[in-house]
């Protein structure tokens, strides 16, 4: 039996057993018991017993797992154990819906706690019935089981990350550059002087770190250049005890005296320490999976002798960190796609002279390749499996198309599944069930933004409860350690480096689903083929369209209904029909929680969205709904309301009834209102659809919040995210008492409400991003503001200044700032204001300053990497001095016209500068920087796309 089954469902248990004291869970009970008066049934107490019921399922679990037994009937009544547990929370999540729903159909209140009694008892029973199987089958078996244990029936396999051992020879593709740079480290030949090093080579399972360790070890070279050599395995489960023996019989290059097995770890070090003493040594730790696991050997780390090296190889960005500096950590990257078909054709085609593919198997070859995206275990293994099969096109497309079935039967690409699970299986058990939910969702190769990824993992519960920090801060903490743990690759980044979007591995992805699946935890329907029989499915990914899903089986009356377990419903496809012919199903869908609508071209919302009591999330983002009905108040449990990109400009009264909501999404309105005609972004297109384009950009208009909605605002107490809203007097004062919010938009902003809003803002200390967008020709008065929220680390202001806040010296924490039309006159430089802000990354300033001159002055703006100054049309001279933004490495002018190629100075003084972007600039500019490969000139649509990112 698999020990991550184990953990996983005693995390789940654990998580079951603290809903079940939710404050949604306990007012649903309220209300049932409430509408039924004396005949109510005591569903407290049940529920009372159904806690006891999984704690003592925990307590047999943990006794399980420690048996260490694998056995067919173990698994078996594992699985009877999450099934009963998934009865147990279908149980609770239809007493919030009926909860919920007979505040809507008083004709539920005869038949609620009827059917609840009737599937708490079903769910008794069979918590009854799976305690007599496990005492009846299961002991008898396990004693067996451990006496064969006992003589050595049993061996534990434990896959170690290692490519075939072919891969040692001179032919090894794409681990030249790598190889050299490792091998410049170990001989000292990048640094001033010798001295001690640890290199950490780090990346995902599979990408080679312990073949380019091996073959630097083995390099002559290096050989030449030290005195000792040794090499131990870490892994997951070590003895430190006998790695250092291990280290020292390599060390002394003897068979040691037999008394060395009896010395203790202190001992064994001060042998290591004689034997090592005045020597220049290598020690490779290999496979380090923690950070306590150095701790062992943290005297090689710390006190080796002038030159020695230590190689460390890990998955884990935590433990290269830890361990020396950015300069010696070598993140291994996959390989590049030319270099990825070489070396599968020197496998697959091994045979032949000249090692190159056949022209009629070259296509699907190609796509088997790309599915490996890079990873050389995978295109090696893949390789060797081919190179034995049939050479027709037909086996070949079989095979691709079969891949994911593949990877669980055939026992070649079994143990290299195992070996890329390895790091699944260590993950703590709150991150088993997101990093599932990642590679069961979400489309091949999709990127995912960091944000949406979090709300959907709050709405699903996936998040456990930590004092002081909200759920989505938690869910950041989780995504980052999957990114640290090289569990998701990083799609992009911010300046300040923090990872805003992230893709998982195509054949992790494979892995995982073949894992969602068998737990049913998820069903997908996309062009390999799906079924939705399967009732008990948390989860459906819909990524073709109705004409190529499957039907939906009828409603059979001795079974469940279809798909009503489901928990969440997400829409990769544009396709209305598709969405339609779920919804239509919505009373087999009351315990949805997640809703995910994007892209699907609906002009309205479906009713039956309404009835899903229990949704937490919804989003109908980039939809052409253009109005949110008032039926929206039914939706009590919605924490998240997602409608930017829709063409809703007025949101109902009753969204204020939606005391649960955390974030309610609109439009970036300022983004929008500022793209006009006559100030030279439309002359540089011409074709019909950029002009449309455009003008649909120009003509949306502001989300806004009725009037009678706004005195409920101040009750919306748990709100974290209210963007982007118009504003006026009376909803600016209501927001002061939204002292939760950590993401402000507010739009049309009048001079006359500067005080009440700053009065409003001083109040949010937890404030992270702040957007105000001034009344068109109107002023922004911020100065009354004493102070900024503490933890601002971006913001956005887009209207007139009439000087620079006093309180920008103050942005301690600010990493992106925009400042737009502010229009400061040449006696309100901001630069002066702005140089000494220690974490700013990026900087815009559009139409934002009437001087003439710009400097930017030494040792100022160290960590600013990106910089857009756009249309300052009285700009002439821009000057950097030298040592003045080290770290610059984008530069973006746009419109200034008056900047002539005179006029900029010290642009050689950017050492860090990669990106030179000049738009609409004058010629003479353009013309004094010619041949600078920095240079890149933008036109088209793809220039106001650029100009507009920033934004």
């Amino acid at each position: 039996m698999d020990p991550l089954a184990f953990a996983v469902l005693s995390n789940y248990l654990a998580c079951l057993s603290k809903d079940l004291t939710s404050a949604a869970v306990q007012g649903a009970i309220t209300a049932i018991n409430k509408s039924q008066g004396s005949k109510s049934l005591d569903i407290e107490h049940e529920f009372d017993n159904l806690r006891k019921e999984l704690r003592s399922m925990q307590c047999l679990l943990r006794d399980e797992e420690q048996r260490k037994q694998d056995s067919e009937s173990q698994a078996n009544w594992v699985e009877e154990v999450k099934e009963a547990a998934q009865d147990v929370e279908d149980v609770m999540d239809l007493i919030v819906y009926l909860g919920h729903g007979q505040e809507w159909d008083k004709s539920w209140n005869s038949q609620a706690s009827a059917y609840i009694g009737t599937r708490l008892t079903k769910v008794k029973e069979e918590f009854e019935n799976i305690k007599q199987r496990r005492d009846r089958y299961l002991p008898p078996l396990l004693v067996r089981r451990e006496e064969q244990s006992c003589h050595g029936g049993y061996q534990v396999w434990q896959p170690h990350e290692e490519l075939p051992d072919e891969t040692m020879g001179t032919d090894v593709v794409g681990m030249e550059q790598n190889e050299a740079t490792v091998i410049a480290w170990l001989l000292g030949e990048t640094d001033n002087a010798p001295r001690n090093m640890v290199i950490s080579i780090c990346g995902m399972g599979g990408l080679g770190k312990t073949c380019l360790a091996r073959r630097v070890y083995n390099d002559q070279h290096v050989r030449r250049h030290f005195d000792c050599f040794a090499w131990v395995s870490i892994s997951k489960t070590y003895n430190a005890e006998d790695l250092l023996r291990s280290i020292i019989r390599q060390i002394t290059g003897k068979a040691t005296p037999d008394e060395l097995d009896r010395n203790s770890s202190a001992a064994l070090l001060g042998l290591l320490k004689q034997c090592l003493h005045q020597k220049r040594y290598v020690i490779v730790l290999d496979d380090v999976w923690s950070r306590n696991a150095c701790n062992d050997f943290s005297y090689l780390l710390q006190n080796g002798e002038v030159g020695s090296r230590v190689i460390v190889t890990t998955r884990d960005h935590h433990v290269a960190a830890s361990l020396c500096i950015d300069s010696h950590i070598l993140n291994l990257q996959p390989l590049p796609e030319s270099e990825a078909w070489s070396l599968f054709c020197k496998k697959a085609f091994w045979i032949d002279p000249n090692k190159s593919c056949p022209k009629d198997l070259e296509d699907w070859a190609r796509k088997i390749v790309a599915k490996c995206e890079g990873l050389p275990l995978a295109v090696l293994t893949l390789g060797c499996l081919l190179s034995s099969k049939d050479r027709s096109p037909l086996t070949w497309k079989r095979f691709y198309n079969g891949i994911g079935s593949e990877l669980s039967n055939n026992e070649m690409l079994v143990t290299m599944s195992r070996i890329l699970m390895l790091s699944y299986d260590d993950l703590p058990n709150h991150l088993k069930q997101c990093y599932l939910h990642c590679g069961s969702l979400f489309p091949e190769s999709h990127v995912v933004k960091k944000n949406w990824l979090l709300k959907l993992w709050v709405a699903e519960g996936l998040v456990e409860d930590v004092h002081g920090m909200t759920a989505e801060e938690v869910a950041e903490g989780y995504f980052d350690e999957l990114i640290l743990r090289s569990m998701l690759q990083v799609a992009r980044k911010d300046e300040s480096g923090k990872v805003k979007a992230c893709r998982m591995h195509i054949l992790m992805r494979e892995v995982t689903l073949c894992v969602s699946k068998a737990d049913r935890l998820c069903a997908v329907l996309d062009e390999q083929g799906a079924k939705l029989d399967d009732v008990k499915a948390r989860r459906l990914s819909v990524q073709i369209g109705i004409e190529k899903a499957p039907a939906v089986p009828p409603k059979n009356k001795k079974e469940e209904a279809p798909l009503s377990r489901l928990r969440s419903l997400l829409f990769f496809v544009d396709d209305q029909a598709s969405a339609a012919s779920f919804l239509t199903m919505s009373p087999n869908l009351m315990l949805l929680k997640v809703l995910e609508l994007r892209n699907v071209p609906i002009d309205h919302v479906p009713g039956e969205v309404f009835d899903l009591f229990n949704l937490r999330y919804l989003s109908l983002r980039d939809t052409n709904v253009e109005v949110l009905p008032k039926y929206v108040k039914r939706l009590k449990m919605l924490e998240t309301l997602d409608l930017r990109g829709t063409k809703v400009i007025c949101l109902p009264h009753e969204v204020a009834m939606l005391k649960e909501l955390r974030h309610l999404l609109m439009d970036r309105v300022y983004v929008l209102k500022k793209v006009k005609k006559g100030r030279g972004i439309i002359n540089l297109v011409s074709d019909q659809a950029t002009m449309k384009k455009i003008d649909d950009l120009l003509n949306q208009k502001a989300p806004r919040i009725k009037t009678d909605t706004i005195s409920w605002i101040r009750d919306m107490r748990g709100l974290l995210t209210l963007q982007t809203v118009e504003a006026d007097e009376r909803l600016i004062a209501e927001i002061a008492a939204l002292v939760r919010l950590r993401r402000l938009g507010l739009t049309n902003v009048h001079e006359e409400d500067g005080i009440q809003l700053c009065d409003s803002i001083k109040n949010m200390s937890q404030l992270l991003s702040l957007t105000i967008d001034a009344a068109s020709d109107e002023a922004l008065m911020l100065d009354s503001l004493p102070s900024p929220p503490p933890h601002l680390r971006k913001l956005v202001l887009d209207g007139q200044l009439l000087i620079v806040p006093p309180w920008f010296n103050l942005l301690s924490s600010l990493t992106h700032l925009y400042l737009l039309d502010s229009q400061l006159e040449p006696t309100h430089n901001p630069i002066p204001h702005l140089e000494k802000l220690d974490s700013l990354v990026h900087l815009t300033l559009r139409r934002a300053y009437n001087g003439k001159q710009l400097r930017f002055r030494a040792n100022m703006f160290l960590r600013l990497k990106s910089l857009n100054i756009a249309e300052l049309k009285c700009l002439s001279q821009l000057d950097m001095e030298k040592d003045a933004l080290p770290s610059l490495s984008l530069l973006h002018l746009s419109r200034c016209g008056d900047l002539q190629g005179e006029g900029l100075h010290g642009i050689d003084n950017l050492p860090a500068l990669r990106h030179l972007y000049m738009q609409d600039m004058p010629t003479s500019l353009m013309s004094s920087l010619e041949g600078d490969h920095r240079l890149k000139a933008s036109t088209g649509w793809e220039s106001i796309s650029k100009s507009m990112s920033w934004l």
